[in-house]
């Protein structure tokens, strides 16, 4: 059974912008990124406990290819992408948004 997984609106946004990034670096190159991510995702959905717990009760996933990861937290009804950032990013990024609402994520 394929456990079910939601990206919220501040993980879209930072998909769009890794996206964009990599689409003026080379043409195609962000669509070869977003190919990584449906990678992540399907790695969340086929086995969401694979992947060890990092902070607090988040999780990731990392992209192959690409210095990034999916953060992601369990859910009753799921999982839930928080965050795809760059490794060099600070973890305190990963921690506000655990925090936040669900609906403010």
């Amino acid at each position: 059974m394929i456990h079910p997984v939601r990206v919220t609106a501040l993980a879209e946004a930072d998909l769009s912008e890794a996206f964009r990034w990599y689409e003026a670096k080379k043409e195609d190159l962000g669509f070869e990124f977003l190919a990584r991510v449906e990678e992540a995702v399907q790695t969340i959905a086929r086995n969401p406990t694979s992947c060890a717990r990092v902070i607090d009760d988040a999780r990731r996933v990392l992209l192959k290819q690409f210095p990034y990861a999916l953060w992601y937290r369990l859910e009753k009804d799921g999982s839930i992408v928080i965050a795809c950032l760059h490794h060099k990013r600070r973890p305190a990024l990963v921690k506000s948004r655990i925090r936040r609402k669900p609906e403010d994520r």
